[in-house]
């Protein structure tokens, strides 16, 4: 067994040499295949263009340390003379994935079309690699999903794809918390005597290391979605073979490990969906982004990130060293308490929540004859003259419901108020809707959405108001956003002048 952990050892450092290597000579041709990323001023807030090859060079370093390995290590070549089939398809999806990665990368695709990519690719591990979840242990109880098997087991992988996906957007992140994972999945398989897994997990950790090389702060590589996705597929991967301990999956370890993505996900759609964003549409409302919103600067985020990644991993480890499912949701558990109770993470996400819930209870208790909802989710920007100006104007042109939602990630400021009749229309013909973006300093930062009855006035004077109502609403949110506007140019042009002197330093010392 000595012996065995050795030769993991080995092959993690040919991953790291191989991922040094790929991840530089790929840097260096980006900007030639167009993979780069652009600061935009809004989202990208980057002083220059970054190189987007980190999950193709993590990629390409995982296939070439197994092959060269297999030459020289005869543990890594056995188990791979015994696994050809499951890693043929396991190849075979993960490429697809980095292909659907890489175009997104290169051409934005549009969410529906990734999940669709994502499917494909989860369908085709499934059919022909094996990768299916029929059984799984919870608690010392064995459930069997029967017929469910395929959707349960593409949920597993989408929502490992998507919540790993998600969560890279900060220099060394994804990075430094895939390491913890990956590293801890591939010592439970090699606890479970899964060689392979170990190995597989012990050559992406290397891979990982050589990318984080050119990916800690500030990052020369990004990952990009090519590589957050492969990521996501290699872990749902070998959370299942790294976890199965005869028939049944020990789940409950994986999502112990998961839970920060998972977590950073599951507020993400709270955050959008209860403000009437689509689940699509940035902001700065991430993990890493409310940690340094909080005063943490990027390498203390990191720490605070990696230190909970691996309590996570404690428990995971624990649970299956020890066959014992409670120690991995107490240590994820644990996770979640120390971001909510220090304010670190789901503040917001909870007041807005709870904000809903008891305006509408408040309105079923009172019977007030409206029900109004404020949250603000990040900032401290005064909305409340913009507010008034709103519903001083919707009571005048007879709307029956108005919401303003603010999301300037540049500034870190988020904001959602809304006000609605508790009596609408019932005759859904006249109802009309109209949603107005909102622009300021070269940007839009938000939208104006009401809601109206056509009723017997001209709708032609209404629209003409609700012009005139946005210019207003504009010029009040501009005014309201001046100062963070002002301070994020000052820290622009300060990274840019501290970019170029790195530059100038650079050349200098070549």
């Amino acid at each position: 067994m000595g012996h065995l952990l050795v030769s993991i050892l080995v092959i993690a450092l040919l991953a790291l040499l191989f991922g040094l290597a790929t991840t530089f000579v790929l840097r260096s041709i980006a900007p030639a295949i167009g993979l780069m990323d652009n600061p935009d001023g809004r989202r990208k807030l980057q002083a220059r263009p970054v190189a987007v090859v980190g999950g193709v060079s993590v990629f390409i370093a995982t296939i070439l340390t197994l092959f060269s390995g297999a030459w020289f290590n005869i543990e890594l070549s056995e188990a791979i003379r015994e696994s050809v089939p499951r890693l043929a398809w396991l190849g075979l999806s993960a490429t697809m994935t980095i292909c659907l990665g890489f175009l997104d990368d290169r051409f934005d695709l549009r969410a529906r079309y990734k999940l669709f990519g994502q499917i494909f690719a989860v369908v085709v591990l499934i059919l022909g690699g094996g990768y299916l979840i029929q059984t799984v242990s919870l608690f010392g109880y064995t459930i069997e999903f029967g017929v469910f098997a395929v959707p349960v087991t593409i949920l597993w992988f989408l929502a490992a794809m998507n919540a790993i996906n998600l969560l890279d957007g900060m220099d060394g992140l994804l990075g430094t918390l895939g390491t913890i994972i990956v590293a801890s999945l591939g010592f439970m398989a090699w606890y479970n005597d899964n060689i392979i897994t170990a190995f597989m997990a012990a050559t992406i950790v290397g891979a990982l290391l050589g990318f984080l090389t050119f990916n800690r702060p500030p990052a020369s590589v990004y990952m990009g979605d090519a590589g957050s996705m492969f990521l996501g597929l290699m872990i749902a991967a070998m959370s299942i073979q790294s976890s199965l301990k005869a028939p049944a999956v020990a789940i409950l370890a994986p999502v112990a490990l998961l839970v920060l993505p998972f977590l950073d996900t599951g507020a993400a759609i709270v955050r959008r969906k209860l403000t009437g964003r689509g689940l699509a549409i940035s902001d700065r409302g991430h993990l890493h982004h409310v940690l340094q919103k909080n005063g943490f600067s990027v390498r203390q985020s990191l720490l605070v990130v990696g230190g909970l990644g691996l309590i996570a991993a404690g428990g995971a480890i624990g649970s299956v060293a020890i066959a014992n499912d409670f120690l991995a949701i107490a240590a994820a558990v644990a996770v979640v308490i120390i971001l909510l109770v220090s304010g670190w993470f789901g503040v917001a996400e909870t007041r807005l929540v709870t904000t809903r819930v008891r305006a509408v209870l408040n309105s079923a208790i009172t019977r007030s004859d409206s029900v109004e909802l404020e949250v603000r989710l990040q900032g401290t920007a005064q909305w409340e003259e913009v507010w008034t100006e709103i519903t001083t104007r919707a009571i005048v042109l007879n709307l029956t419901s108005v919401h303003l939602d603010v999301n300037a990630p540049a500034w870190h400021e988020g904001y959602h108020r809304r006000w609605s009749m508790r009596s609408q229309p019932q005759d859904q013909l006249k109802n009309w809707r109209v949603e107005l973006p909102l622009l300021g300093h070269g940007q839009v930062i938000g939208r104006l959405v009401v809601f109206g009855d056509r009723g017997s006035d001209c709708i032609g004077e209404k629209l003409v108001a609700l012009s005139d109502l946005a210019k207003r609403v504009e010029q009040l949110a501009v005014d309201a956003t001046l100062p963070m506007a002002e301070e994020s140019a000052r820290l622009t042009r300060s990274a840019e002048m501290a970019s170029l002197g790195h530059a100038h330093a650079s050349q200098s010392i070549a």
